[in-house]
């Protein structure tokens, strides 16, 4: 028995020494690579060129990242910088004597319009007041990346290139035919005729209101890109619309015979002009530097003297209870941060850089109230991004002032609550059954595993339509108009920025830049800094965490499903929130 423990405890023993040397080797690992971590300034040589590549999921915000050091573990360091940062940088650039111009690498760029309308913007007052050129290059080229880069002085195409101009087109999802095959039911309860995003659950195909909305949608989208283009390009929009319509630009002789690009020519001819626009010579080296290096070579100086600070609010992802996760917007978290700003008594202003398609009914409430107690002790103005509806709209509409951009999507002014009934496929496709004891007549309810009583169907119906009384009544507070003229142009639909200012839903047509003059304005600044919430102060630790957990695992099954992925997500979120929901259909695909 002597020799029994002796030995267990030895092995014990050795077995914590070796989880010792191993937290040691690990800290050790980290300790040396540290460095990498740290924000060390990139050195820009004179006779620079800022190449600007829009060709990933831009986040409103730069997100603290794993470097690309530890690639061979597994972790992302190759995450974009966001549009934050992006914005820093080509103003930046205006002045930067180093930089003498700025190369735009077109590609597959699948970012929705309004955040390319905040960089577009950008370029153009670059140009405006820089005079340094910008030139556009691509091999295959989208639409939306189009649009981005016909800002630039000259847009070149490679020779066996291609690029994408037909127009837009927005394709929803239906899942009731596969629900149907696997048994599963859904108990729909929603308020708006055009509250569209209970459709892919009940029907087969659009209703007629929902296609009416993204046929409308998708016109003023594609009017005012079109107007944005011909503004650089001096094509007139009738033509355009018959280069869509016709086809005219598909192959690159096409392209550059109708004028959607300036030249047809291969890369070296590309940097062979940008050398002489930086007065180089053949031989001489040209010099690049990325979005990430630029934005480490400058800090952004607070002025000498500072009337005090105005907080950028991100509000960005679905809104859900609680904290957010990753991609998520938690009213936990906001709420936590609107405290903290108001707690500062520098922050003389608040601007909600709201990105959402909304969420959560009762998260939204929440994020409302917050809203409102803030803005009785310093103005809030709104910034919307490429989304700000629904659930998104009613943390938006109480704001003291409403900023969008043309082509952001906003309104959806409408609830919906979706439960699964899932006793079908549970008993017919995989033999298991359900058996029930109550104490009163409703003690299971809500349940997932039986149809609701008629009773129940109605008390379901009465909390969403209460539910869309107050949405109403907070629109109208908000706006100053009655619940009358909310319900005109509520109904769940979706606006366009411009159509929203039109209707009243909006203030002003502009960016954050805008939004953030108005906020100073109203706050009597003349001079003021920027603070950014949620901060961006996690550890290398909290780093790797996150990539280990979230992010590994998103990548993980979006490479196990391939196209599958974005329907899993859909039918996920269906079953995993059963909860009321002032949201749009955000699935949908724009291209």
């Amino acid at each position: 028995m002597k020799e029994f423990f002796r030995s267990f405890f030895a092995s014990r023993l050795a077995f914590f020494v070796f989880c010792l040397l191993f937290f040691f080797l690990i800290a050790g690992i980290v300790g040396a690579m540290s460095k990498s971590f740290e924000k060390e300034k990139a050195k820009v040589s004179e006779n620079t060129v800022l190449k600007i590549n829009t060709n990933y999921t831009i986040p409103e915000q730069t997100q603290s990242g794993v470097p690309a050091g530890l690639g061979l573990l597994g972790f992302d360091g190759n995450q974009g910088i966001g549009l934050n940062d992006i914005l820093a940088n080509i103003k930046n650039a205006e002045t930067d004597e180093k930089i003498k111009g700025i190369y735009i690498e077109l590609g597959l760029n699948a970012n929705s319009y309004a955040t390319l309308q905040e960089i577009r913007d950008a370029l153009e007052d670059f140009k405006k007041n820089s005079g340094k050129f910008i030139i556009a290059y691509g091999e295959v080229v989208s639409q939306s990346s189009f649009y981005l880069g016909s800002v630039a002085d000259k847009i070149y195409l490679n020779p066996a290139g291609a690029i994408d101009f037909k127009g837009l087109s927005a394709q929803l999802t239906f899942y009731k035919g596969t629900l149907d095959k696997l048994g599963v039911k859904t108990q729909i309860f929603y308020d708006g005729k055009f509250k569209s995003a209970t459709e892919p659950y009940r029907m087969e195909k659009m209703s007629d209101e929902n296609r009416l909305q993204l046929e409308e949608f998708l016109n003023g989208l594609f009017d005012e890109n079109l107007k944005e283009i011909n503004e650089n390009r001096n094509l007139s929009i009738p033509k355009y619309k018959l280069i869509a319509d016709s086809l005219l630009a598909v192959y690159p002789t096409a392209a550059k015979q109708v004028g959607i690009v300036d030249e047809l020519k291969y890369y070296d001819e590309v940097l062979a002009e940008i050398k002489t626009r930086c007065g180089l010579n053949t031989d001489d080296e040209l010099k690049f530097v990325g979005q990430k290096d630029y934005r480490t070579s400058f800090t952004i100086e607070a002025p000498e003297s500072s009337d005090g600070k105005i907080a950028v609010v991100y509000a960005d992802g679905t809104i859900i209870d609680g904290s957010g996760e990753n991609g998520y917007l938690g009213s936990k978290n906001f709420t936590e941060m609107m405290q903290k700003v108001r707690k500062d008594k520098d922050i003389k202003a608040v601007v909600l850089r709201v990105n959402s398609p909304g969420g959560s009914a009762i998260a939204s409430d929440v994020m409302w109230r917050e809203i409102e107690i803030t803005k009785k002790e310093k103005p809030v103005y709104v910034s919307m991004g490429d989304y700000a509806a629904s659930g998104g709209y009613m943390i938006s509409c109480n704001a003291d002032k409403i900023y969008a951009q043309p082509n952001t999507l906003t309104g959806s002014i409408g609830v919906f609550l979706i439960v699964p009934e899932i006793s079908d496929f549970m008993n017919n496709k995989i033999g298991i059954t359900f058996d029930t004891v109550n104490t009163s007549a409703h003690s299971d309810f809500p349940s997932i595993t039986r149809q609701f009583s008629a009773r129940e169907q109605q008390i379901l119906q009465n909390g969403v339509d209460s539910t869309y009384l107050h949405f109403k009544q907070m629109v109208a507070t908000g706006r100053n108009m009655t619940v009358d003229q909310v319900e005109a142009i509520a109904q769940g639909r979706i606006w366009t920025g411009v159509k929203a200012k039109e209707i009243g839903l909006v203030d002003e047509i502009g960016g954050i830049d805008e939004a953030i003059k108005g906020a100073k304005e109203k706050a009597g600044l003349k001079s003021y800094t920027i603070v950014e919430y949620p901060e961006q102060e996690s550890t290398i630790i909290d780093d790797i965490i996150l990539s280990l957990t979230e992010e590994t695992k998103a990548k993980v099954q979006a490479e196990q499903l391939g196209i599958l992925y974005p329907h899993y997500l859909a039918v996920k979120d269906l079953i995993n929130r059963p909860v009321m929901q002032a949201r749009i259909p955000y699935a949908i695909t724009i291209k």
